[in-house]
């Protein structure tokens, strides 16, 4: 490195020194933690953090580090919630978990023992729900790929729902129906002006899903029901839910005036949000990066409540076929992330601690092979062992793997740490695990809390998991070998 790119670096680093406390104080955010006491976790003096008074580092000296944690009464709360019918209605919604979003049996059990049926999006998932006991009944199944073997058994099975993602599977629908001899129960999934389009669903604009509802009509083998439609961008507004509502259900009326067709099934998806997860503003990231300044975090009480979100749910598809003079579909909600998301924590371990020269790492044997979702969303950090100590210190919260890419909190302030803490990170209930790899390191294992008594859903990944599929070509190659003559 030359000398001119020795001094211009040297000086950035000045600057930045200098300008972060200033900009620490002038930009502020408004918040920038969460209470512990919202997941229902509380400090006990010598124990540290809690949760139905079972310490939080206990498990972790029980169970192993890294370990995920599911609150079972959390949980239940949530589906209660979904389930419920509003003050005022004749009746709620029908709820269907999204499967993809924490595949974990015992969770699934769990739910679908309150209720709740499935929502799968491909072979896999749904060979699970059948597994699980689901009822074909409460199976609706979704998604881009379907193999025509999981199609054929869904018709078989007589599964609620089966939802063509695009018109194109409508035709394979038709074909297998007509091969199995039996009428499935069809929607098409369609998208409107907001959310996700692209590879999901027909777009409402320029006519694709009429001219998808025409073909769907005109097959004698498919019995037409309902309509799918998931915002995919996440749902955290009152008006980020009435506009996506309120396109659908005008769609719904094009398909009776143009079709005759009314449905029987109104399919609105998920995307509702958990309150404490939110992306981060590239703005945000970069002050951060930069400045160490504190990332924002979410405000729970400005997001939509499951309370709130079912109850206009059902108050403006019900005011809308009044209106109209017409039945009331079933309404089917199909949550993931407002499911689950902040009914599981995972824990980790401080490995490591390494002074740099305007900040210290800490090296965490949990990283992004366990928790991806925290390099683009904002997931509160507790320090489980001290939680009251001053959060003083600047830390960059790493993991195991050998990349740079593997940072959790590029500045994260923290009570002074030490090796062996435990650090819990909050809301891992929607996609830390179907996200997670065994890059190097096994997967942990999976706990239920209820009621203050423990029960392991998933034992910890053993290095014999991580190879019980591979063959040892190599080694039979070199063993049956011919020797030379």
């Amino acid at each position: 490195m030359s000398l001119k790119s020795r001094i211009v670096g040297t000086a950035k680093r000045q600057v930045k020194q200098t300008l972060r406390p200033v900009l620490q104080r002038a930009m502020a955010p408004a918040r920038t933690a969460v209470p512990a006491s919202h997941w229902g976790l509380e400090h006990r003096p010598g124990q540290g953090l809690c949760l139905e008074g079972v310490p939080l580092k206990d498990l972790v000296a029980r169970h192993g580090s890294p370990l995920h944690v599911v609150h079972l009464a959390a949980l239940r709360r949530n589906a209660e919630r979904f389930l419920a019918v509003p003050p005022g209605r004749a009746g709620g919604c029908e709820v269907y978990y999204s499967y993809k979003t924490n595949p974990v049996p015992g969770v699934l059990s769990y739910l679908h023992g309150l209720g709740v049926g499935a929502e799968v999006i491909s072979a896999y998932e749904m060979w699970l729900a059948l597994k699980l006991g689901v009822a074909p009944e409460r199976i609706v199944y979704n998604g881009p790929v379907k193999s025509e073997a999981s199609v054929r058994e869904a018709i078989s099975r007589g599964i609620q729902l089966l939802a063509a993602n695009h018109a194109e599977e409508l035709a394979v629908f038709s074909r297998l129906a007509a091969e199995v001899g039996r009428r499935p129960r069809v929607a098409v999934r369609v998208s409107t002006n907001s959310g996700w389009s692209a590879q999901f669903g027909t777009p409402i604009a320029g006519g694709a899903a009429l001219r998808a509802y025409q073909q769907a009509c005109a097959s004698k083998h498919l019995d037409v029901v309902g309509l799918h439609a998931h915002r995919g961008e996440t749902i955290r507004t009152e008006g980020d839910l009435t506009g996506f509502v309120e396109s659908v259900l005008a769609f719904t009326d094009t398909l009776h005036q143009e079709l005759g067709l009314d449905l029987e099934v109104l399919d609105l998806g998920g995307s509702l949000c958990t309150p404490t997860v939110e992306h981060i503003a590239e703005r945000d990231w970069r002050l951060n990066l930069t400045f160490f300044r504190d990332v924002p975090a979410p405000d729970p009480a400005a997001s939509l409540s499951i309370e709130r979100y079912v109850a206009l749910v059902v108050e403006m598809v019900e005011s809308h076929y009044a209106r109209q003079g017409r039945k009331r579909p079933r309404i089917f909600l199909e949550p993931g992330r407002a499911m689950t998301g902040d009914t599981q924590l995972l824990l980790g371990r401080v490995h490591a601690l390494k002074a740099a020269e305007d900040r210290a790492y800490a090296v965490l044997d949990a990283g992004i092979n366990h928790a991806e979702c925290v390099r683009n969303e904002y997931h509160q950090l507790f320090h489980v062992d001290r939680p009251d100590a001053p959060a003083e210190q600047v830390y960059t919260v790493v993991g195991p793997i050998c990349t740079p890419g593997d940072t959790l909190y590029h500045a994260k302030r923290l009570p002074e740490l030490s090796v062996g803490d435990t650090l819990a990170i909050m809301d891992a209930g929607a996609y830390f695990v179907p996200f997670a790899t065994s890059f190097s390191y096994p997967q942990p294992a999976i706990l239920a809390l209820d009621g203050g008594k423990e029960q392991l859903l998933r034992r910890a990944e053993t290095f014999d998991d991580q190879v019980a599929l591979d063959a040892p070509a190599a080694a039979t190659a070199t063993a049956s070998k011919p020797e030379a003559a």
